[in-house]
């Protein structure tokens, strides 16, 4: 039995690794600007004190469940924030990933 245990670790690890999932690096997350929107990266947004980040549209909603559901109960307050994110007006397409525009 010692035999055919060695044989299936020695042939998983001759197998190649699993192919890389849409988000694998190589795979462009956008193509131009309008693939790409704003989002809050933190439980409050720019106007109550958060920041925000740039992701590809069709992950919007997603996002936005996640964060709900990870905020749920949190009181934001009305207060402008001061980080850099926030100073971006709009999201644009470079190099294939959303980022922050001016």
């Amino acid at each position: 039995m010692k035999l055919a245990w060695k044989a299936v670790i020695v042939a998983a690890s001759l197998m190649p690794a699993a192919a890389p999932g849409p988000a694998a690096k190589g795979a462009a997350a956008c193509h131009v600007a309008s693939d790409c929107v704003l989002v809050s990266d933190d439980c409050c947004g720019c106007t109550a004190g958060g920041k925000q980040k740039a992701i590809p549209k069709k992950e919007r909603a997603s996002s936005e469940r996640a964060r709900e559901a990870r905020c749920a109960g949190t009181m934001c307050v009305a207060v402008m924030s001061h980080d850099p994110s926030c100073a971006a007006n709009s999201a644009v397409c470079k190099e294939g990933k959303c980022t922050l525009g001016k």
